[in-house]
Formats: C-alpha cells, structure tokens, sequence
C-alpha cells in the first residue's frame, strides 16, 4: 500500500482503515486504481456484476476533505464522521462518471400506470398557484381548506405517487415555486405530533435557506420579524413545545434556560409533556400553530405539507390536521396525508376524522392506489433489467412475476431482487445481456411475508452494513450517517453482536475483546456501497432514507427482541454526550 507524502499520518491511517483497497496518491490515480481493483475483484468472484469505469478523474474531494483534518487526532469521533461522509459522497460522485453494464435497478424508478393520479395531483398545485392573486385568495377567506388523501395497501407506491405529483422539482418550478415538506408517523417510534413536528422542522429549514426576497429583506428575517410583533412569551413557548427548529425564526436561543444537558434534553421533555398536557393547553397549543401557519404561509408562493402513515398517527395530530384545514384564514396551504387502507377498519381513529370531515363539507380529494396491471408490470420489469419491454423474454418474466405478486410494485421488485440474489437472474456478457431459467423462475416459491424475505435478504449482507442498518433503524426511517458512525465507535464488538439476532454468513469480520471499538474492523464505505447498490436506502447528502417502511423494519429485526430497548438506550446514551444540542435534535428518538 502506498501513503501520499502530503498527507499527515494520522490522517494516512484513518483513512485505511475506512477505505483499505484505496492507494491514496496525488498523481490523480486512485479512483482509477481503486476502481480497476474492484472491477476485477467482482469479475473473478462472479458474472454477475460488473462495473467498467469511464472515470479517469483523482480522489481530490476526500483527499482535500482529508487535509481539512490535518493536525487534529486521529482518534477524534467528529473527524472519523466527517471523513466517512466525505468517503460515502466521493463513491456516489464517482458512480455519476461511470458507464454500469450490469445492474439491476430496483430503487428511484419511473412510476407506471399513475399517469392519472399524478395529473390530478398537478391540478391541485395549479389551484394552489392560483391563490397567489388577492382576488381568489379573498373569495377564499372564510371558507374551509381542502385536504387529499391517499390510500393503498403497502408497497403500492401511494409516497412515491405523492412525491413525484407534488414534491417533484419539475412540479415545483413550473407551478409557482411552492414548498414541500413531509413527515412520517413510525409504528415502532410513536411519539405525540411527531410526523407533524418532523413536517414544520423541514419548512423551517426550507425558510431559512429561501432565495426570494422582498424589499431587500429576506423571507426568514421578515417571518421572525412578524411572529416577534404578533407572538407573546406564551404563544412562543406553546410553539417551542412541539417545533424543534424553530428557535431561530420564534426569536428564541436554544438552551437559554438551563445546561448543555438541558439544551439536548429539551425537546425530548416538551414531547413528553405533551403527551400530558390538559385539554386547554391542547387548544393553546393549536391556536398558536394556526397563527404560525398563517404567518408563514402568507410569504410563501404556497405550502404543501404531506404526512405520511397516518394509519399510525396520533389522535392530537389528527384533530390538529382537522382544525387547520377548517381554518380559512390560512392562505395558500394544501394538506396531504396517506395511510394503508387495510390497517384503517371502520372503528379506527382515522376513519373517524376522515367521515368527520366529510361531514363538515371539508374539500377532501381521494385517491386509491392499487396494485399494478400487468400491461404496467412489463415496463416496470424492464426499466429494472435496462431492457426494452418489447422483448418476448421481457413479458414472460414480467407476467410470471405479477402472477405471483399479484403486482404489488414493492413486492415485484424485491422478488426480482432475490431472484437475482439467488443467481436465478445473471448477466450474460456473451450476450450482453439478462438471462434467468424460466422454469427456475416458474418454480420459485413466494412467500407473502415480505419482512421474512427481507430479512433474508440482510443476513446475506456483509456484517458491517448490518450493523450499520440495525443502528439506522432505531434512528428512524431518516437517519444520518454521521451519528451512525459516532454510534459504531463506541460500541464494542461484543456489545453489537450480543444485540444481534446472527452473524451474518458474508461477515468477514473477526472477533475480539469485548473493549475493542467496532470500528476497527469495518470497512464503512464498503457498507454504505452495499446498502446503497442493494437498493435498501435512498441518499440525500448526510441523510440517508430507507427506501421502504418494511426495510427499516426488517433492519431493526436484526435486533435480538430482548435486547432492543437497551439497545436503542445504548445508541441514546452515546448521541447525548457525544452530539452537539442541534445534532442531536437531527437524530432524536424515542
């Protein structure tokens, strides 16, 4: 192995140990040399994958990520993180140059056969838009908002639907420029307005970071200006208890009144107070979102705040939702929700609302997204292969695949995902192109327990990423990947795999004494790769999503049952002493 002679060697050792096959030189070559091991690598164990690299361009973004570090000790968490991120964005850029022969495609697809629902979704955003003149924004006061719901079973598709028709930077553009944010309600992590906090963080941000200004004032100063005259010292509190992030636009510091230890517990005691709260503090606390909205809402070019699962919600977020979209003073807003209409029978708390809305003559648009048709299927199993979906192979593979699917889009791609896991679906490249054994195919039992298979799927990973997407689960369906990292290094080996269910048979890593730090052992931007290419989470920069609800779950199945919850205390105990106030409140958990 060779080590540059600019870089320090601290830094030089850190480095191998997160990314070993690197030779890290500043003659340009690495990527190029890394890359060209691994292509041989994969060529030699199988034919089932291979990458021929187009890129010729060097490692400069990690190596200058890794001088930034220079001089700092090695054994600094915040620098470990700050280099693995830099690692995990360095391969993705290196992807974006490169020329993949084989591969299967099984996340970020088209969605087929919701041409329908997702034009019915681009006309409400022209309405939408359409509120931005004073005219129709006054005929509009005093009359109760609109709402859209979105219903299916899982893996329908019903957030990919929701997000290509409304969050879709395309949409965005040519129908005003109006903000999309979105919370989720998670069945192992019920906290009170959860999902709804998530949502109002997320347009927090979105205010801060807003270009458009308006009399050489910026969006956020003019917000945090007008909550200050119109806001007292109780409103602000009420609006503290549920909105992390907020503090900078209610005009608040964070932690002003108590301790560092204060300051990171903070949220998490107002959250728990809520659940406690008495039925006046409740109505408080809804009159002074209200007010906020309305605020907001009047600089913006339009809001559109999508809460996703609310078969798991709450009843305080469902009456907040209803009041909101009763009030008809909030201008330009549009409230979307989704839930899995198998787990919503008539006694249901939200059905309850739904029919209470109603009711009230409240505007509400629904939508049921069902399973695939086959003539949808075809295309599907197609853009998966990088087929054309007029190949007689093509269809019978598709046919034979929604017939035992019954065209459940998540379900089809993972069986295609096993198939290919199995080697029953392999890259020829004699023929340049995919082959499978129909009859294999044909004669492959489904079972209709997907968190079964998907759990399958992870014991074949190697040890490191399951380890990594064990701590990621108990983080929430978004986590960082920073606060994996300060996680993993300071849990032992024997701690993590007592928590574990198995140790998986791809594991390479050995063991050793229970105070060795696992760190030593993983190669995490080898882990991050493999979640990543196995279509298990989606990536936005430092956050990573994992691309389905049933993913996470499996992930957090990993888990021995006796030993969540001191799990999950363990992964909590560490974020506290180790993240900063504003860190924390990022990866915050119950």
């Amino acid at each position: 192995m060779e080590s540059s002679h600019d870089l320090p060697k601290q830094d030089t050792t850190i480095l191998y140990m997160i990314l070993p096959h690197y030779k890290f030189t500043n003659n340009g070559s690495a990527a190029a040399e890394y890359n060209m091991q691994k292509q041989r690598k994969q060529f030699n164990n199988s034919n089932r994958s291979m990458v021929i690299s187009t890129s010729t361009t060097s490692h400069r973004s990690l190596s200058s990520k890794t001088s930034s570090v220079k001089g700092r000790s090695s054994s600094s968490t915040q620098d470990l993180a700050d280099i693995v991120v830099a690692a995990a964005q360095s391969s993705r850029k290196k992807s974006t140059v490169s020329t993949t022969i084989a591969q299967l495609r099984v996340s970020n697809m088209k969605l087929h056969g919701r041409d329908d629902d997702i034009e019915l979704l681009r006309s409400k955003l022209r309405e939408l838009a359409k509120k931005k003149d004073g005219e129709e924004e006054d005929a509009a006061k005093n009359h109760v908002g609109e709402m859209i719901l979105v219903s299916g079973t899982s893996g329908t598709g019903k957030s990919a639907l929701i997000r290509e028709g409304l969050g879709d930077h395309e949409a965005n553009h040519r129908y005003g420029g109006h903000t999309f944010v979105s919370g989720k309600f998670e069945v192992k992590l019920l906290k009170p307005l959860s999902a709804f906090s998530d949502a109002m963080t997320c347009l927090a941000k979105c205010i801060k970071v807003a270009h458009n200004k308006t009399g050489g004032l910026s969006i956020a100063t003019l917000i945090r200006d007008e909550i200050q005259n119109e806001f007292d010292k109780e409103d602000v509190e009420q609006l503290q208890r549920v909105l992390p992030g907020w503090e900078e636009l209610l005009g608040t510091t964070r932690g002003s009144a108590g301790g560092a230890s204060d300051s990171k517990l903070g949220t998490a005691k107002r959250r728990v107070a809520l659940a406690f709260a008495g039925k006046e503090s409740i109505s408080q606390m809804h009159y002074a979102i209200r007010r906020l909205l309305k605020v907001v809402c009047s600089h913006l070019k339009g809001v559109v705040l999508f809460i996703d699962d609310l078969q798991w919600s709450d009843t305080a977020t469902l009456e907040l939702l209803k009041i909101i979209v009763l009030d008809g003073e909030i201008p330009r807003l549009l409230i979307v929700g989704a839930y899995r209409e198998d787990e919503v029978p008539d006694h249901h708390p939200l059905a309850f609302h739904i029919r209470e809305l109603k009711q009230m003559n409240v505007s509400t648009t629904e939508i049921k997204v069902g399973n695939l048709s086959v003539d949808y299927a075809i295309p599907l199993v197609a853009e998966a292969l990088g087929m054309d979906d007029d190949d007689s192979q093509v269809k019978s593979l598709a046919k034979t695949i929604h017939r035992k699917t019954e065209g459940n889009t998540f379900f089809m791609l993972m069986f295609l995902r096993s198939l290919y896991d199995e080697k029953l679906l392999e890259y020829n490249f004699g023929a340049m192109k995919w082959t499978w054994d129909e009859d294999a195919v044909n004669s492959k039992i489904v079972t209709e327990n997907v968190a079964s298979v998907l759990v399958n799927k992870m014991n074949r990973l190697q040890e490191g990423t399951q380890r990594m997407l064990m701590i990621g689960s108990c983080l929430g369906a978004t986590f960082r990947l920073s606060a994996v990292v300060e996680v993993m290094k300071k849990i032992s080996q024997a701690e993590m795999r007592d928590s574990m269910i198995s140790v998986s048979s791809a594991a390479t890593t050995t063991e050793s004494s229970s105070s060795s730090s696992i760190l030593d052992d993983s190669s995490y931007a080898s882990s991050v790769q493999e979640f990543e290419e196995e279509g298990l989470c989606e990536v936005d920069d430092d956050d990573y999503h994992f691309a389905h609800d049933q993913i996470q779950s499996a992930a957090f199945e990993l888990i021995r049952p006796e030993q969540r919850d001191s799990f999950r205390g363990r992964i909590g105990s560490i974020l506290l002493q180790s993240l900063s106030p504003q860190e924390l409140e990022d990866s915050l958990f119950q």
